[in-house]
């Protein structure tokens, strides 16, 4: 029953994760492509607060479930599709933090606009945040590609072609 149990909140914080992170990266798109800092300002405070709560609190989760279904099904943390899902993790995690602090200095620019137009800042800030939400959410895919397959990209690939 632990097992299901875990696996279970694994599959959850999944949901979160997947559910919070996209949801909240099409809303703040959608806000921008208003060109609106009101609006962006407005929306931008609703992800900020989600993603540092939520999001990463499904992060969090996701780690340590996994760890523990690894540890109980006696998967091994050194080969196979494992470390290569936890090698993609790690990587989409050290995006994370500065996704989070892109998306703060985006509503603070929006502040600071006001009712005006946007600087070229904001437009820089926001496409570095825009193409390591892409680079994360490819990571993630990738990440639930390997735990359904349980195969790496290559190895996925090799087999397909």
């Amino acid at each position: 029953m632990l097992f299901l149990t875990v696996k279970y909140l694994h599959i959850i914080s999944t949901v979160f994760l997947f559910g919070f992170g996209f949801g909240s990266y099409l809303y703040f798109v959608s806000a921008h492509r208003t060109r609106n800092p009101v609006v962006i300002e407005a929306v931008g405070r609703m992800v900020v607060w989600f993603d540092a709560r939520i999001t990463t609190a499904a992060g969090v989760l996701q780690v340590v479930t996994g760890a523990v279904l690894a540890k109980m099904a006696g998967y091994s943390f050194v080969s196979g599709w494992l470390p290569y899902a936890l090698g993609v993790f790690a990587v989409v995690g050290t995006l994370w933090l500065p996704v989070l602090w892109l998306q703060k200095q985006l509503v603070l620019s929006a502040v600071v606009a006001g009712a005006g137009q946007l600087s070229k800042r904001h437009w820089r800030l926001y496409a570095w945040w825009f193409w390591m939400g892409v680079a994360g959410f490819t990571g993630m895919f990738l990440i639930a590609l390997a735990m359904v397959t349980k195969l790496t990209l290559l190895q996925l690939l090799s087999s397909v072609l």
